[in-house]
């Protein structure tokens, strides 16, 4: 696009150069938003904070909507650290348009490289594949960044340019639709998706596709739980090919770092309400506070904790501390956009990322849902499931894999599988499924079966965690947890 788009800017200069100025001259902290080539203002740049810290979604390419043929660029880059970013694997579109609504994209590269550089009061585009003049941008005035954004009294949703002519939006009090227009056009829904403010967070609890994305508080200081909606089922054109046009996916795509804005005296905040660091802080105090008192197994469990810390502080020599060997994890468990507190054992080899507390967020305040112990301990598995490992002596032994339900301590049962000669010494393997776990109801089955099935749950993740001797001391960079086997 640069040579295209410098040949145009040449062309429009004498004539851009006596118009008034339509942009912010000003660079500000948040890099995030709109900018404006400096020139002549015909070609946009909207970044996005992508869901990884420190890493953005850039698109860049023409605003005019009667051209031909427009260049699309789109980059995912990383801040370095000292204000630049770069970006590897860039993609470079071709778009020609038969009409307004009808365009062929072609795929011109993805191996793009390059950097944004703050300077002059602006960003400048260094593009390491086209070697040709240097692009800069200024912040974009309200006027360029209004034509993609959509609103209702309490939000608003804006979108790259590049996604005009491809959406259709539909608003109420509470929520913003987005649709692919051509899969709608066609007949089948072109759901990508939808935001939507809920007062309270049963509302939007087990809705499927569902996930929180932060908090929105209006004129009157009600609190919302903002909620990011994608379909559950096929809503473009299969009769054509089993894969989504991939302007579906792009808008679909989209939704995962909405540029989500409160509206006049209401207030937006991305994530709030959504981060273990923010959550627990009392439940960690807690902790702190009890294990340094000392307590017998019984009081541990009749305070809802496990009695493991007992366990594990009879153990110690002169010189340790307990909270030294006690530690915590945040993690989003059931995909609700709200992380859970894992409190346990900091330990290696079968035991590490072992889970002796589990809380979670119930209408927006932390509540406990389970303990684990020596013979009955916890573990994250597959991501998305808690698995409990349990023993009853050397002839019983077995997995239970249990889903958190989303603002509840409930854990749904979903498959167990269990060793039990005591039952049948000469086949002991049995498997449960669903509501049959709490029943104690089980079915008979080859080991090579068992095994089979079982291994969709072997791969745990093993918490690094943070000893808890460190609450209050310092903040931390939670690591991402360790997939391990």
């Amino acid at each position: 696009m640069k040579k295209t788009l410098f040949f145009g800017l040449l062309i429009l200069i004498m004539s851009v150069l006596l118009l008034p100025a339509k942009a912010k001259d000003v660079v500000t902290a948040d890099i995030a938003g709109r900018w404006a080539e400096k020139i002549s203002e015909r070609v946009v740049m909207d970044i996005f904070p992508d869901n990884t810290a420190g890493k953005y979604k850039i698109f860049i390419t023409w605003r005019e909507d009667n051209l031909a043929q427009k260049d699309i660029y789109r980059f995912t880059a990383t801040d370095r650290g000292d204000g630049i970013l770069e970006y590897k694997n860039g993609t470079h579109i071709y778009r020609t348009f038969a009409s307004k609504d009808k365009f062929e994209d072609k795929v011109d590269y993805t191996d793009g490289s390059g950097s944004f550089v703050p300077s002059n009061n602006g960003l400048t585009w260094i593009d390491n594949k086209d070697k040709s003049e240097n692009t800069q941008f200024i912040r974009a005035d309200k006027n360029l960044t209004n034509d993609t954004t959509v609103k209702n009294k309490l939000f608003s949703v804006r979108l790259p340019e590049e996604l005009k002519g491809i959406y259709q939006a539909k608003t109420d009090k509470n929520t913003i639709y987005f649709y692919h227009k051509e899969s709608k056009k066609a007949g089948f829904g072109g759901f990508a998706f939808a935001i939507r403010a809920y007062k309270n967070p049963s509302e939007h609890a087990v809705l499927p596709g569902s996930r929180k994305i932060g908090e929105l508080t209006d004129k009157k200081g009600i609190l919302y739980d903002m909620v990011l909606k994608h379909p559950t089922d096929v809503q473009y054109d299969y009769t054509k090919s089993p894969k989504a046009p991939e302007t579906f996916k792009l808008l679909y795509e989209y939704g995962e770092i909405a540029d989500v804005k409160g509206g006049k005296g209401v207030t937006f905040h991305k994530n709030q309400g959504m981060k273990g660091a923010d959550l627990y802080k009392n439940i960690l105090k807690k902790y702190v506070n009890i294990l340094k008192e000392k307590h017998d197994s019984d009081w541990y469990e009749k305070h809802e904790m496990s009695y493991m810390y007992n366990v594990i502080s009879q153990g110690l020599k002169k010189d340790e501390n307990l909270l030294d060997k006690i530690g915590y994890a945040f993690y989003d468990v059931n995909a609700d956009g709200i992380e859970e507190l894992f409190i346990g054992e900091i330990a290696q080899g079968d035991w590490k990322g072992v889970v002796y507390d589990i809380y979670t967020m119930v209408n927006r305040h932390p509540k406990h849902v389970v303990s684990g112990g020596e013979r009955d301990r916890y573990f994250v598995c597959d991501d998305a499931f808690l698995c409990n490992e349990y023993s009853q002596g050397a002839g019983e032994s077995g997995i239970r894999v249990y889903n958190l339900v989303e603002n509840s301590t409930e854990l749904f049962p979903q498959v167990a599988f269990k060793y039990d000669s005591y039952t049948n010494p000469k086949q002991p393997w049995f498997i449960s499924y669903g509501s049959d776990i709490n029943d104690d109801k089980w079915e008979n089955m080859e080991q090579k079966e068992i095994l089979k099935r079982k291994s969709v749950f072997d791969r745990y993740i093993r918490f690094d965690y943070i000893p808890l001797s460190t609450v209050g001391i310092t903040s931390h960079k939670f690591p991402h947890p360790d997939r391990g086997g």
